[in-house]
């Protein structure tokens, strides 16, 4: 039987081992995605945001503000954010991420600070220093610790400031998503595992392939992302869930006359795609 000692050092060396592994998948993404059309750089160069309709109402006002983007990839939504007058600073663990995050800003002549770091390890000063602390799409199913995430964005919260979540549901992790499915089925699953799913993943999901990479990833159930957040201090103000999806992340979603994409009319019954999270740290705002 392994003492606790070696169970811990086991559990650690199998973290940092999925990490570099998660890191090298995404240095090897962020190429094809800056120049895919579901990224869309160009246009954003041009003037258009990539934040979804309902994020700025749900948020609120930013100008003036300090707004610290956690998993910010390649900093699009980071810098739409900074048009809307945040004063932003943009977390990744990639550093071709966030070598094209501030080579994006420099393009849009937008002011940001991209940090290249694991969001459990930044430096002291970002410690209680932001107004709002924002996590987007596609960030919480690649960590392995859901309560850590919710300890460290708390952590780097001023008093009075905005923990704002806008991410996948968790529902849809849930679902078979290969390019064969044909309708919603049961495949992976919802509550959290110790151990990660592992996917040998062939190419970027937003662009060609770039040969094969273990991906490693996390189920967190809505559930424990919001125990995480009121374990951390903080308190929840809305917990929204949206039923479509501004691009087909299932491979049967059907577009509608809304521009958004559906389960299928055929289907009976719905399933959330999206949902968003506010909750707000103790004490008045500075």
């Amino acid at each position: 039987m392994r003492t606790i000692r070696e169970r811990y050092a086991a559990d650690a060396a199998g973290h940092a081992r999925w990490t570099e592994s998660n890191r090298a998948l995404w240095d090897s993404w962020t190429e094809a995605h800056v120049r895919s059309d579901h990224y869309d750089v160009r246009g954003f160069l041009a003037g258009r945001e990539s934040l979804q309709s309902f994020e700025p109402g749900e948020l609120g006002p930013v100008a003036g503000r300090s707004l610290l983007h956690l998993q910010c990839h390649f900093g699009l939504d980071t810098l739409s954010w900074a048009r809307r007058g945040a004063h932003v600073t943009g977390v990744d663990f990639s550093p071709a991420a966030v070598g094209q995050a501030n080579a994006i800003a420099a393009k849009a002549g937008l002011p940001a600070e991209f940090v290249c770091a694991q969001l459990y390890d930044l430096p002291p000063r970002f410690d209680h220093a932001f107004d709002i602390v924002y996590v987007s799409f596609g960030s919480l199913v690649w960590l392995p610790d859901i309560g850590r995430w919710a300890r460290a964005a708390a952590r780097y919260l001023a008093p009075g400031g905005v923990l704002y979540v806008a991410e996948y549901h968790p529902m849809v992790h849930v679902l078979d998503f290969d390019e064969d499915a044909d309708g919603p089925r049961l495949r992976y699953p919802y509550f959290h595992r110790t151990e990660p799913l592992t996917h040998d993943l062939d190419g970027p999901y937003a662009g060609p392939g770039s040969g094969a990479i273990a991906g490693y990833t996390w189920a967190h159930s809505l559930g424990e992302i919001l125990t995480s957040v009121i374990r951390a201090g903080l308190r929840p103000e809305f917990l929204h869930e949206y039923p479509s999806a501004w691009f087909p992340m299932l491979p049967y979603l059907e577009r509608r006359a809304d521009g958004r994409y559906w389960l299928p009319a055929r289907i009976e019954g719905e399933c959330p795609l999206l949902f968003t999270l506010r909750a707000t740290a103790p004490g008045a705002p500075a």
